[in-house]
């Protein structure tokens, strides 16, 4: 049986290949959440469609700006893969291929939410938090990390539970493990080290870049670097303070003669008042009487 490590956050476990017990019983997971889910009124996927239209989330215009998008990058993508034009004109193809397909994802992005909540989508979600819980197993192999999917689901956020899915959803689905690096974009800018391993665009030096070559910092704040020190910036290149306001230092007005005023400080009267202490004196009484 095929066995992939997870290692994360100090935890290790191994996710298992599912044998045909595990997609027998993860069916009728699927068969009975399906059930469910109709009762409870969630649409048939065939119908998702016809919704999506009638509630407005979906119109010819989005349709149309849709396949506009898929020609584009259809298009962007030949242009690479062809190569034949100087190097700059590509890292800008590659750049606008990745700012298209981010376009496309944020156009698509309430359709496909709506997809995942039809009949269809909520069963098949079920089958597969049944499946994960089956394949995977502790470090020795011995016995399961969940017995249950609500305990899977108590730990389904964290980085080496979402590793876990991940490896088993590239199982079960032929996804590519290094789709994002496969990219046409990426591979490109990757190959001609206009990006770094994270795909963040960089400089000849390897600093953190925006589309426009100008530097920035980790959070995406613009920067310069004063000495060989990273001071933040605003877009025209003018130094920030920590609270995010330009830095500047103040001169005196003039007047009209350009020479600088210079206002008398203000002089605060601060009167203090005097608490006596009643210090004893040798051979008085304490109260002060013979």
């Amino acid at each position: 049986m095929d066995f992939q490590e997870v290692k994360a956050d100090n935890v290790s476990v191994f996710v298992r290949k599912p044998g045909v017990k595990d997609y027998r019983d993860a069916q009728l997971v699927y068969n009975k959440a399906f059930r469910k889910a109709l009762e409870g009124g969630a649409i048939l996927k065939q119908k998702l469609n016809d919704f999506i239209v009638e509630q407005g989330l979906w119109d010819d215009k989005k349709e149309s700006k849709y396949k506009g998008l898929l020609n584009k990058i259809r298009d962007i993508e030949t242009v690479l893969s062809g190569g034949g034009i100087s190097l700059s004109k590509a890292k800008e193809a590659a750049i606008d291929l990745r700012r298209t397909r981010n376009d496309l994802q944020e156009l698509i992005s309430d359709r496909n939410s709506y997809e995942v909540n039809c009949a269809e989508g909520q069963a098949d979600n079920e089958k597969f938090n049944y499946l994960v819980v089956c394949c995977t197993v502790k470090a020795d192999k011995s016995a399961k990390v969940w017995n249950t999917p609500e305990e899977y689901d108590n730990d389904a956020v964290k980085p080496w539970a979402i590793e876990c899915a991940t490896k088993l959803a590239g199982v079960l689905y032929g996804l590519d493990p290094d789709y994002e690096k496969n990219l046409p974009e990426n591979k490109f800018l990757l190959d001609y080290k206009f990006a770094n391993k994270d795909f963040d665009l960089v400089n000849k030096e390897g600093h953190l870049v925006d589309v426009d070559g100008r530097l920035i910092d980790d959070e995406g704040y613009y920067i310069k670097y004063v000495d060989g020190v990273k001071v933040k910036v605003n877009k025209d290149g003018a130094e920030l303070t920590d609270a995010g306001k330009i830095k500047t230092e103040f001169k005196p007005f003039t007047d009209d003669e350009g020479n600088p005023i210079v206002t008398e400080p203000e002089v605060v009267e601060v009167i203090v008042e005097a608490v006596a202490e009643a210090v004893p004196v040798e051979g008085a009484h304490p109260t002060g009487s013979a």
